[in-house]
């Protein structure tokens, strides 16, 4: 991975879904002469419970990277605030010896706040992905504003956020509106054939019509996650000829008892798979070919739309977000559900969401990234000073 003469970057990656859009600008910093990768691995990757999904990033040739692990056996939020406790010394110690000339990190979750923090008060630099985004049931909203302020490049999903990235006092000549990774994946990775999917994970129901889920827990609501879940179910079996594919929660405060549900309830069923994880590959294969995308994934708003697939987005946790047309929100009633997926599932609606206009850029994410970067790497400063950009307005 290190070729050791170029300018030290640093990526953090803690989950599945994150190393997922993280990748193609992984494959750019490890194919550039001018950069030394270092890749830092941690989170829910080096868990049993949760896929042990670091399997993947090997497979994906990063063989040397670098393992902090964390405790993530607590999945309450005393648990998540003791885990970003010992996460962020670990990164201290890290960023310490390792010395980074900047380190890059996406989205939202604790694990990355804490690395963000660790570099912050270090006086390493930080570029940020996925900033100015909105998700009010979760506290990864606060998180990803906190991030935010730590960081001095900014390569936020739309014009949205990157207005909002703005707003918060962030200088506009250091924030980018480059899209989400997520699309550039949808559009220019190859993804398998329907066949090939249904052999690789062994389940011969995609191939008829079947439903892409995932639910997270809804971290700034209490105790909500079982209820939810449950009335998803209910709308899930209302609907007896679609089969589904499900992908588990992650380890967000209850993730463990949302899990603990389908592992339960999809012994009971012949027509759902329940999986920890699918990977990147074979999950953006199996959203292409499917009826719907349900549930509360940001995957649901931002990829699902770029493959023309309609989503039933349910509840809070996505609140606030940039929506394109194929996207609708409901409660999570079962009712409510129901009758949602039964709008999405109609011929007029299908048609619909294959000619949606995603507002989350054009494919280019990783490139524009990776250029930026290397940019400001060859032209930087000693100091990461920042102004805060005041905006004039009235109230």
């Amino acid at each position: 991975m290190s070729n050791d003469t170029g300018y030290k970057v640093c990526v953090i990656t803690g989950t599945r879904a994150e190393y997922g859009l993280l990748r193609g600008l992984l494959f750019k910093f490890r194919d550039s002469n001018k950069i030394d990768l270092t890749l830092v691995v941690t989170g829910s990757h080096l868990s049993n419970s949760f896929g042990n999904t670091q399997d993947e990033i090997i497979e994906d040739g990063f063989l040397d990277y670098i393992k902090i692990p964390i405790p993530i056996n607590d999945d309450s939020k005393e648990g998540m605030a003791v885990s970003a406790g010992v996460a962020m010394t670990r990164f201290a110690g890290l960023f310490t010896n390792y010395k980074p000339s900047i380190v890059v990190v996406l989205g939202d979750r604790f694990e990355i706040f804490a690395a963000a923090s660790a570099a912050h008060f270090i006086g390493i630099p930080v570029a940020h992905i996925s900033g100015g985004d909105t998700t009010e049931g979760a506290v990864d909203d606060a998180i990803r504003h906190c991030i935010t302020k730590m960081s001095y490049l900014h390569f936020p999903g739309c014009r949205q956020s990157a207005m909002r990235v703005i707003q918060m006092g962030e200088q506009p000549d250091r924030v980018f509106n480059v899209g989400e990774p997520g699309v550039e994946n949808c559009l220019d990775m190859k993804l398998m054939s329907r066949q090939e999917l249904s052999e690789n994970i062994d389940f011969k129901n995609v191939l008829r019509d079947y439903s892409v889920v995932t639910f997270h827990p809804v971290t700034m609501e209490n105790n909500t996650a079982v209820s939810q879940v449950y009335e998803l179910i209910r709308a899930m079996d209302a609907q007896n000829d679609m089969s589904y594919i499900v992908t588990m929660a992650n380890t967000d405060a209850g993730g463990r008892a949302i899990n603990d549900i389908w592992i339960k309830e999809g012994k009971k069923r012949s027509n759902w798979l329940v999986v920890t994880s699918l990977g990147v590959l074979k999950y953006l294969s199996a959203v292409k070919y499917a009826k719907l995308v349900i549930g509360n994934s940001s995957s649901g708003v931002v990829e699902a739309p770029s493959m023309g697939t309609p989503t039933i987005n349910i509840g809070d946790r996505q609140k606030g977000r940039m929506m394109a047309e194929s996207v609708i929100c409901c409660v999570p009633d079962k009712l409510e559900i129901f009758k949602s997926m039964k709008i999405a599932l109609t011929d007029e609606f299908q048609e619909k969401a294959k000619h949606i206009e995603s507002p989350f850029g054009n494919g280019t994410t990783f490139k524009q990234i990776f250029d930026i970067i290397l940019g400001y790497l060859e032209k930087r400063e000693e100091t990461n000073e920042k102004h805060f950009y005041d905006i004039v307005f009235s109230l």
